[in-house]
């Protein structure tokens, strides 16, 4: 059995450092090791870039409308769940260049555990409050010297061995297949995203029972607010695993907390462009990394041998067998807010009072919300 778990983040990534704490977790409750690893994302390789002016207007950016919304939901998403534990997130005002907050992780980690954890923490809590310059050396070595680590030397690292240190874990990461981050590498598997930490914890103690589905599992400490009714839109799209795989359990919720669902059926994607087979920049060869990796999650959590057809098939004697009324056509306006043309960044889709959510891993916060709903009534 695994006992070692190997963690990719990267400080300007809003979704690793909600990762930190329920990996944290996991790791207490399961006594395994985790070996964090710097991952620095070369995000406008894959999602454009974009700067603000000090009036937190868009100075000059190189984004499709398609890859604005998916920032927008992103940022939504994060707040979303960095406010369910008093975490701030606001919005960066550039991409910023996070190689040398990833070198001062590797000088950390020569220092021992405790060295790392506070320098971690003394990085992401500032600077998602637009607080830290991670690309000053000055302020890098602040947050060190801050986390109880000896800085003497630091800058000289800075330049020449932890600079290519870095530079080789950047590289093979990426040879690889790690694309994005929070990864998590457990054996010879790669798990992209914090919703995989209920297999995880599954695979760790032994792959016994059932395997539990993707969630953002909620912590304990989560301050969660109510719904405003019981009330749930969703929708889904027949062609899609991870429409098929979501619609047993809204009717579990749906049958057990008394929640009225309005079912929407979503207009049918088109594929994204594939890069061209010979193109090997780091873009086209991200895009292949997440297709590769949609299929692995595909075929994790789907059953054995399922197919296109075998999906819209079984979508629909689900919705039959259970009678569900499923609305064709556009779906409402307002879920379009964080999505983008046709309304949705993905499937499901669930619009519960004023916000939007993209994907079955939502649903612990959905069904907590009106948990708390009937607690209080």
């Amino acid at each position: 059995m695994h006992r070692a778990l190997a963690v990719y983040i990267d400080f300007k990534s809003p979704y690793a450092y909600l990762a930190v704490e329920p990996t944290r977790r996991l790791a207490r409750e399961l006594g395994i090791n985790v070996d964090w690893v710097p991952f620095v994302l070369d995000i406008p390789s894959y999602l454009g870039s974009a700067r603000l002016d000090k009036s937190g207007e868009v100075a000059d950016q190189s984004r499709s409308a398609n890859q604005w919304s998916m920032v927008k939901y992103a940022y939504f998403d994060c707040r979303r769940y960095a406010s369910l534990r008093g975490q701030t997130i606001r919005g960066t005002v550039k991409i910023w260049d996070s190689n040398l907050a990833a070198i001062g992780m590797l000088w950390a980690k020569r220092q021992g555990d405790d060295i790392l954890h506070r320098y971690i923490d003394g990085t992401y809590e500032p600077f998602w409050k637009r607080e830290l310059d991670v690309e000053d050396v000055a302020v890098v070595e602040g947050v060190l010297a801050g986390a109880g680590a000896e800085v003497n030397g630091f800058r000289h690292f800075c330049r020449n061995e932890g600079a290519a240190e870095n530079d080789r874990i950047q590289h093979a990461a990426f040879e690889r297949g790690i694309f994005g981050v929070p990864s998590y590498v457990l054996g010879d598997e790669i798990y992209f995203g914090r919703e995989h930490l209920p297999r995880i914890r599954w695979l760790l103690r032994g792959a016994a029972g059932a395997c539990p589905d993707i969630a953002y599992e909620l912590a304990p400490d989560a301050v969660v607010g109510a719904a405003s009714d019981r009330t749930l839109g969703v929708g889904i799209a027949r062609q899609e695993p991870e429409s098929l795989l979501a619609i047993p359990a809204v009717l579990t919720m749906s049958r057990e907390l008394g929640v009225a669902v309005s079912w929407y059926a979503l207009p049918k994607t088109r594929p994204g462009r594939q890069p061209d087979a010979d193109d090997q920049s780091r873009g086209a060869r991200h895009r292949r990394f997440r297709s590769a990796n949609r299929k692995r999650d595909r075929n994790r959590y789907m059953a054995p041998g399922a197919d296109g057809a075998d999906i819209e098939r079984s979508v629909s004697e689900l919705i039959e067998q259970n009678k569900i009324s499923l609305q064709d056509g556009d779906v409402p306006d307002t879920w379009s807010a964080m999505g983008s043309a046709p309304g949705y960044v993905g499937s499901p889709v669930f619009h519960l009072g004023d916000e939007v959510f993209v994907g079955r891993q939502h649903l612990p916060l959905i069904r907590a919300r009106f948990e708390k709903l009937a607690a209080s009534q």
